[in-house]
Parts: structure tokens; C-alpha cells; sequence
């Protein structure tokens, strides 16, 4: 009987779906769709071509930055191109939107920002306060939102939140260690090892940022224990969220704010400087971090026992590890204090400083005898850039004028900031002031604030609330700097159409794009947090919703009273009126003065 061969079955390979094709393919299909979707808008404004050519342009951006179909960078340098081939902007005049004073500034204050970083000062700072709280873990978790709020207000906030997750992670594993008796070893827990890869791209987003341990949490932890690890670690992210917007180089959201006031209002006289803004901001980020601290104590920290001596000696152990106050952090502390010397003394708001000794240029205002404000020549950007030349020359060490004098090095340096700076925020930034632009050249602003008309019904304050609760959903899904740049223009015009002064909407829309709490992707300290293993996204989402309803209220309370009262928002201002307005409307009044003369 002949043998029967069955016969040989090979694996086949799943084809895939046709939908994890489409998944798979989404950004290359974005980036070649889009801008065919999108044509309709060219021919929805007929009567005037520039509106929808502009209309068209802003879409494209708003799609490629919302879905990060390319770089976020490189989605910024899309005016540079359409603007010119549309007839919108000559490419000239859309270059110089990328590098106004407002770029240098952030260029200035995050060179100083890496110099703190080289020299590993930051470190010092953080370890020392810390040393200094309660050892209640509650305390504990108060004292991280302080250091980390503090630091993320001069340097970036990746970086704080990179420095702090380690030294968080340390805290945890004390907690523990005390809670079972010093039975559990730091085996069981190593510490986080968060990289700030592409740190150029700080405003974007992460997929991954680094890693904390590969067993399971649940499987080392106690319920309690795996509570108050959670609890500690969203405080780190909550503190640099809220941080930044302390001042007005925190982060890039607040400066694409004074862009676009430049930008939207050439004439503007509003007062806001770094000290202002730090007046107007310091109150308000400290209640911020209050009630986020009591959520987070009543979420993660109830049953959290009374007292953890060891953690006190731990942070002790690692501040007294640190060799001596070094020369390199001698000195750039002390260039450091001269920057913010300079910026508070610079126009200290309540009397004359020392940009008044420099030549001003004369507000177009004057002419007409509104203000007898000036443009001044010096601002904060050169404060900035001389210190951050400075330090391109101190040496880090302490000269020795009879030894080698050979390769000396300084406590900054090229290969340092180019290692270390975020580039791309500058290219971001400066993409939002192009867009803002060409949005003013084509009068589509105008046209917006018209169609946001329909919000008149309701009370301005109602409306300040639907700015600052759209700009947080959308903050949470995309960039802060890319929230910011598209909306703080539709929401200037919108009050200009109400006669409602800019800023009562402008300032709340560029403190909620910085308010992105509830998920991972939203900022990158919170996915530096996530990306520790600890983290579930509910445990963000119930904490950052919270968070978010509590920091939008107390933005609308401080706008209403604070603000108002700082930035005299209850008086619509006459700089908000292009020059053709103003003429119009002395010719208005001198006509009614003059009928009424005559009656």
C-alpha cells in the first residue's frame, strides 16, 4: 500500500486589515490629503480672496500640527512657503516674523537656563529645599511641587521634570522601605532612568521618555504604597505645568502671548514686562499649586501614614554627597541675580527704571495726545542676550593667571547649547508669529471676531470661561505653543469686536494652553511621569480633570479681580484701533462736537 503524503501546510503571514493599512499610513496620507480636503475653503469667501487663501493656509497648519503629521518645527516654516506662492506676504517680510525680539528673548533666557544645567545647580537647589519640608509624605509631596514650580520658571520645563522624577523615584523607594520595616531593597524599585532625548523638541510630543522598573507595579507594591508613588509622581508633572507660567519666560505659550500683542496690536501700551507679569502670575501659580495639592493629597495621600524620618535623612544623605559650592555655580548664580536685576529694574511699573535712560522711539499714540508712553529701544531681550554672552566668557573654573592658560573652558559653550537647546521652539514660535501675521495682513482675523459675534448673548465673563475651557481640551490633545499661536489671534479680534479690551481674553487663553494635566501626550512632564510604569491613564485623567476645572476657575477669578485691577482691563484701550480708526473716529467726534456746538 503506497504511502499517503499529506501534504506540508506552510504558516501563511495574517494579511492586514485594510484599516491597520490606513492606521499605519495615517500621516503620509495627512500630509497629502489635507491640502486637497481643504480647497473648498478657497472659494468660501469669494468677494475676498486673501481671507480664504489665508483660511486655507491656517487649516493645513492646524491639521499637520494637530495630527503631528511632520515635525511640529517643520510644520511651523509652512508660511514661508504658501504665504509667498498665495500672494498673502512677500517672502521677506515672512521671514522676519520667525526671529522678532520675542524669540531672543526665550533665546537669551534658555541659554542661561543650560548654563544652571551644565554646572548642575538646579540639583543643588532642588535637594536643599527639599531637605527642608516636613517628612510627612503630604509635606513631602508639597515640597516637590514647590521646587519643581520654582525651577520650571527660569529653566525648561522637560528638564525640570527630568532632574525631579529621579530624586522622586529615591523618595519612594524610602517610603516604602519605612513602611515594611527597611524589609524592602532598592532592588525591587531602581530609579527612573529618564532621558531628555530630542530635547529640541520640547514642545512636542513623546511616545516614550524612559523607564522605570519592568516588573509590575501592583506586583511589589501595596495598594497604599502604589497610591502615594502615583501621587508623588503627578506632583512633579503638575508643579512644571503650573510653573511656567509664573513668568513670562516660563514658557513658550506666555511668550507667543506678547508676540502676538506686538503683532496683532503694533500700538499696544500694555504694560506687561517681566516684573508685571510676575506680580500678576506669582498669586495666581500659588493657588494653582494649593489646590492641586489638596486634590492630589485627597486622591493619593489619605491613608498615608504619619511620618517618614528615613526620607528626611535620605534627601540629607544625597544634599551632603554633593561636593562643595563650586566656582562654575558661584558664577552663574551671580549672572543669574544680574539677569533678574536687570529685567525688575529695567521698568519696575511703579516708577521709572533704567530703559528710561535709553533712546525711546515715540508711541504713534502721541500724535493724537492718548499716552505719553514710548517705545523703549532697550527691553527685557537685551538683558537676556548680555548675559548670555557673558557667559560664553567666565571661565568654569577660577582662573589661575600663572598656570596653563590653554583650552580654558567657559560655563557655556556652542557644542553645550547646541546639545541642549530646543531649536525647534524657536522655529515654533516664529511660526505662530508668521501665521498671526498673514491672519492681519488678510483681514481673516476680522472675519473671525465677526462670526465669534454670535457669543455677544452672552455675559463677557461666560465667554472669558468658553476661551479658557476650549484652549485646555485642546491643549491637552496638542502642543501648548500651537493652542496658543492659533487662538490667542481669534480671541484678540473677537474682543475687539466687542469692545472688550485684548487682554481679557488673550491673558486666560495663553495660561490655559499651559493647563494640560488630564494625559500623557499632552505635555512632556507628563509623559516623563507615565513613562515611569507607575501610572494607569485614568490615575491622570482623574487628577488632571480636577486639576484643570480647578486652575480654569481660579484663571477666570484672578482675570476678574487681579488682572483687572493690575492691567486696567475694564477700559477698552485706544491702542486696540489702527491708526485709520483713530482718524475715523477723532473725525466722528469732532463732527458731533461740532453739531452740538451749533445746536
Amino acid at each position: 500500500m503506497p504511502l499517503i503524503k499529506s501534504p506540508i501546510r506552510y504558516h501563511q503571514p495574517r494579511k492586514p486589515s485594510t484599516l491597520s493599512v490606513i492606521w499605519r499610513m495615517r500621516t503620509h496620507l495627512a500630509f497629502t490629503l489635507t491640502p486637497i480636503i481643504l480647497l473648498p475653503i478657497l472659494f468660501s469667501f469669494p468677494q475676498s480672496q486673501n481671507e480664504a487663501r489665508c483660511g486655507y493656509c491656517v487649516g493645513i497648519m492646524a491639521v499637520y500640527w494637530v495630527m503631528e503629521v511632520i515635525p511640529l518645527a517643520v510644520t511651523a516654516l509652512l508660511p514661508m512657503v504658501l504665504y509667498p506662492l498665495l500672494g498673502l506676504m512677500a517672502s521677506d517680510d515672512v521671514a522676519q516674523m520667525y526671529l522678532p525680539d520675542i524669540s531672543f528673548l526665550f533665546i537669551g533666557g534658555l541659554m542661561v537656563a543650560v548654563a544652571v544645567q551644565k554646572c548642575k545647580l538646579h540639583n543643588r537647589v532642588a535637594l536643599f529645599v527639599l531637605t527642608t519640608v516636613p517628612p510627612q509624605p503630604c509635606w513631602i509631596m508639597l515640597g516637590f511641587m514647590l521646587v519643581t514650580a520654582f525651577l520650571s520658571m527660569w529653566i525648561s520645563n522637560t528638564a525640570t521634570a527630568a532632574l525631579m522624577v529621579p530624586i522622586a523615584n529615591s523618595v519612594i523607594i524610602e517610603l516604602i522601605k519605612s513602611n515594611r520595616r527597611n524589609q524592602f531593597t532598592d532592588s525591587l524599585l531602581g530609579e527612573a532612568v529618564v532621558e531628555d532625548r530630542h530635547n529640541e523638541n520640547s514642545d512636542g510630543r513623546r511616545k516614550s521618555l524612559g523607564t522605570f522598573s519592568t516588573r509590575d507595579p501592583t506586583e511589589i507594591l501595596s495598594k497604599d504604597e502604589h497610591q502615594m508613588a502615583k501621587g508623588l509622581l503627578i506632583s512633579v508633572a503638575f508643579g512644571a505645568n503650573i510653573g511656567g507660567t509664573g513668568t513670562i519666560t516660563g514658557t513658550p505659550s506666555n511668550l507667543v502671548l506678547l508676540g502676538q500683542i506686538k503683532e496683532i496690536f503694533p500700538l499696544a501700551d500694555t504694560d506687561i514686562n517681566f516684573i508685571s507679569w510676575m506680580v500678576f502670575a506669582l498669586p495666581l501659580v500659588t493657588a494653582c499649586l494649593f489646590m492641586t495639592w489638596l486634590t492630589l493629597v485627597l486622591i493619593f495621600f489619605r491613608k498615608a501614614s504619619k511620618g517618614h524620618q528615613t526620607i528626611k535623612d535620605k534627601l540629607r544623605q544625597k544634599y551632603d554627597e554633593l561636593p562643595g559650592l563650586s566656582f562654575a555655580e558661584i558664577s552663574v548664580s551671580i549672572c543669574f541675580l544680574i539677569l533678574l536685576t536687570l529685567w525688575i529694574t529695567r521698568d519696575p511699573y511703579v516708577v521709572s527704571g533704567f530703559g528710561a535712560l535709553f533712546k525711546t522711539g515715540h508711541n504713534f499714540l502721541k500724535t493724537f495726545s492718548y499716552s505719553p508712553n514710548k517705545f523703549r529701544y532697550v527691553t527685557d531681550t537685551t538683558s537676556a542676550m548680555l548675559v548670555a554672552i557673558i557667559l560664553f566668557a567666565v571661565p568654569i573654573q577660577k582662573p589661575n593667571f600663572f598656570g596653563k592658560t590653554e583650552n580654558i573652558e567657559t560655563l557655556l559653550d556652542w557644542k553645550t547649547v547646541q546639545a541642549k537647546f530646543p531649536w525647534s521652539v524657536v522655529l515654533l514660535l516664529g511660526g505662530g508669529f508668521a501665521m498671526a501675521a498673514g491672519v492681519k495682513e488678510s483681514n481673516l482675523s476680522y472675519r473671525v471676531g465677526e462670526m465669534m459675534q454670535l457669543l455677544q448673548m452672552f455675559p463677557v465673563n461666560v465667554i472669558m470661561a468658553i476661551c479658557i475651557f476650549i484652549t485646555i481640551f485642546l491643549t491637552n490633545i496638542c502642543s501648548n505653543t500651537v493652542t496658543a499661536s492659533i487662538f490667542i489671534p481669534i480671541v484678540a479680534e473677537l474682543a475687539k469686536s466687542l469692545e472688550i479690551h485684548p487682554l481679557y481674553f488673550m491673558i486666560p487663553t495663553a495660561l490655559a494652553s499651559s493647563m494640560a494635566f488630564s494625559l500623557p501626550v499632552a505635555t512632556p512632564p507628563n509623559a516623563i511621569i507615565f513613562a515611569s510604569g507607575l501610572l494607569r491613564v485614568k490615575d491622570m485623567l482623574l487628577a488632571g480633570t480636577l486639576a484643570t476645572i480647578e486652575c480654569g476657575l481660579l484663571a477666570i477669578l484672578f482675570m476678574m479681580t487681579w488682572a483687572t485691577y493690575l492691567f486696567e482691563l475694564d477700559k477698552f484701550p485706544l491702542w486696540a484701533y489702527t491708526p485709520a480708526e483713530l482718524v475715523y473716529r477723532n473725525h466722528t467726534l469732532f463732527d458731533l462736537l461740532t453739531n452740538a456746538t451749533a445746536k
